[in-house]
This record gives structure tokens, C-alpha cells and sequence, in this order.
């Protein structure tokens, strides 16, 4: 997906992007991962529970910043660094919510948003530790596929319950985490 050369040359760059940054990122890659819809900046901004211009100032820092293609009134797409930074973020939330439900005895429904405090905190170096002590594991609580060390997803082989025809059975293999609207 993302070439590994590029997530080192980020991981080894200035650091990580401020908190407000990666959590544009990491909902920005989520609502295109979960759905073939536009991500919009109305899309974005119910998401992130912000005002539509709020959300449209940001943008145009992260387009001035390279790590998103943005048009007004057009979808948003993440650049290859935007991913790739995306990708990082997603990879250390999914592994601590790995991390609570199986080794602290937190429950799938609970560890969202613990992870969303988390994943800003813990190193590079924890975060690898993590994925060794838990197996390296491919999809965390929720389904979700976990983002390898260079970027490669696994792939899920799933549809969405509601393009089940009646009558058809079918497996549960992922839940949506994201804490909805109010």
C-alpha cells in the first residue's frame, strides 16, 4: 500500500504531527476505509463533531502541509505521506485496543476511547513491543485490519450487512468503533 521507505523517512523525520493533525488523518483514511463515499468536508466535520468551517480551515492546512488533495466542494484523498502518517496512527490505535481487551480485560465496545487518548502517547518503540507481545496480530477487537510496519493491510474479505439478501447467512467479522453523532 504505502512503500516502507516512506514510513521510515516519516518515522525518522521531525516527529510525529500535532494530535489535532493525526486525528484528521486517521478519520479522514477511516471514513474511506469503511465506504466508497466522497470523504467531504460536511462528512469530516460530523465525524469530528466541528463546525463545517473549522473543519474547511483545516484542510487548507493540510493541503499547504502535502498531506492531502483537496478541492472545495470536491472529495478529500490523502497524499502518500498523508497515508502513510494516517497509517501510523491507525496502526497505534488498533494495536492498544488489542492490547486492553486482551491482556487488561477491557471489553471490545470499551476501548475506544481509551485508544483515542493512547495513540497520541505511546512511542514508536512501545508500539513495536506491543505488536511482538500480542503475536502481531492483523485485526484488532473491532475487525478492523491493523497496518503492518510498512503500511500493508490485511485484506478483509467482508460485506456490509445490509447488502445481505434475505435468507442469506453470514458471519460478523467487524464493527464499526467510531463514536457516533450526538
Amino acid at each position: 500500500m504505502v512503500s516502507r521507505r516512506l514510513i521510515l523517512a516519516i518515522m525518522a523525520g521531525s516527529g510525529r504531527r500535532s494530535q489535532t493533525v493525526e486525528d484528521y488523518l486517521k478519520v479522514i483514511f477511516s471514513l474511506g476505509e469503511r465506504d466508497a463515499d466522497l470523504v467531504t468536508t460536511s462528512r469530516l466535520a460530523e465525524r469530528l463533531g466541528l463546525s463545517a468551517s473549522s473543519v474547511s480551515g483545516m484542510l487548507r492546512r493540510l493541503v499547504g502541509q502535502g498531506l492531502i488533495d483537496h478541492r472545495p466542494y470536491g472529495g478529500i484523498t490523502l497524499t502518500e505521506t498523508g497515508l502513510a502518517s494516517a497509517l501510523q496512527v491507525v496502526r497505534r490505535h488498533r494495536l492498544v485496543e488489542m492490547f486492553l481487551v486482551s491482556q487488561l480485560g477491557y471489553s471490545w465496545d470499551e476501548v475506544h476511547e481509551e485508544a483515542e487518548v493512547l495513540e497520541h502517547a505511546v512511542s514508536d518503540q512501545l508500539v513495536e513491543r506491543l505488536d511482538l507481545a500480542l503475536g502481531r496480530p492483523g485485526f484488532d477487537p473491532h475487525g478492523d485490519p491493523i497496518p503492518g510496519t510498512g503500511g500493508e493491510l490485511p485484506t478483509l474479505d467482508a460485506h456490509r450487512l445490509s447488502t445481505l439478501t434475505p435468507g442469506r447467512a453470514g458471519r460478523l467479522v467487524r464493527v464499526d468503533d467510531a463514536t457516533p453523532p450526538c
